[in-house]
């Protein structure tokens, strides 16, 4: 088995080191899914980073989408200043590490950086630079104006064992890579829902049961990001976010005065059940959720 497992490493690490195309990286990416390869599948993700990597240094590649890679999103806002490439791996034992790229062609100097997850300790108040960022899967990127420049904001999944948290996030690119920060003070909201904030936040949070689904998602008819309002199982489960789950209303954070702000019980006629989703992103699980 062992003699096995060693061959097929090599087999992905000879893939990953000729031209990388789609082709190559989907199947690199499929592999460290495979329960047949748990034993070695961070080994495995460890060759799909590589081989990513080497594909978008190839400048030819930017912009491309690579829909045939189903454990991958690529994410561009609608002037396709930057891409954002952004997956998970999850780990034998449960759980997930999270991993993602960013491809700017207008910085100065490296074009490229690797991002580094800051994990969610006060996730809501961390001003991120140096590639460090509260990691998970960027679903969308919405672009707005503030003082005639370009704001833009990610729509963020980050999965876990008890409860999964979904992101309203930003990014501040800057004109080189060391002036890369994510999180802004493009938010006046307080709260959003049983989610209270002691100040003024850099990005707002949704945390709810793993085993539900929850929207957080852009809706032009609406012009906001309508939200599953969340609320505990029980009145003494406050806080205990395993607990949380929609309660049928819902919210509308709306971009008025250069700021993000929520409207709660928004009236909302149509049935949004079922957030928006890019269909390839990560395989074996549901990111709808």
């Amino acid at each position: 088995m062992l003699k096995n497992s060693l061959f097929a490493l090599l087999l992905f690490s000879l893939t990953a080191t000729a031209q990388p195309s789609e082709q190559s990286l989907q199947r690199l990416g499929n592999a460290y899914l495979l329960p047949s390869n748990a034993s070695f599948a961070d080994s495995l993700a460890e060759v799909f980073a590589d081989s990513l990597w080497s594909y978008i240094s190839i400048d030819k590649n930017y912009g491309n989408t690579l829909s045939a890679v189903k454990n991958l999103s690529v994410q561009l806002p609608a002037d396709q200043s930057f891409a954002l490439y952004t997956w998970i791996v999850p780990q034998q034992r449960g759980g997930f590490t999270y991993h993602g790229f960013l491809w700017n062609p207008d910085w100065k100097g490296p074009k490229r950086i690797v991002l580094e997850d800051f994990g969610t300790e006060n996730a809501a108040y961390r001003w991120l630079k140096g590639g460090s960022w509260v990691g998970g899967i960027c679903y969308d990127i919405i672009t707005k104006k503030s003082k005639g420049k370009k704001v833009y904001t990610l729509l963020t999944f980050r999965p876990g064992r008890s409860y999964h948290t979904k992101y309203i996030d930003a990014i501040e690119l800057g004109s080189s890579r060391k002036q890369l920060h994510f999180g802004s003070r493009i938010f006046n909201i307080r709260s959003n829902g049983d989610e209270r904030y002691a100040r003024r936040p850099y990005r707002i949070q949704f945390r709810y049961n793993s085993s539900l689904s929850a929207a957080v998602r852009w809706d032009g008819k609406h012009a906001g990001i309508i939200c599953d309002h969340l609320a505990p199982s029980k009145e003494n489960l406050q806080e205990k976010w395993f607990s949380y789950g929609p309660d049928f209303s819902y919210d509308r954070v709306y971009w008025e005065k250069g700021k993000w702000q929520i409207q709660e019980a928004y009236p909302l006629v149509q049935n949004l059940e079922v957030a928006p989703t890019n269909g390839r992103v990560p395989t074996t699980l549901d990111p709808r959720k």
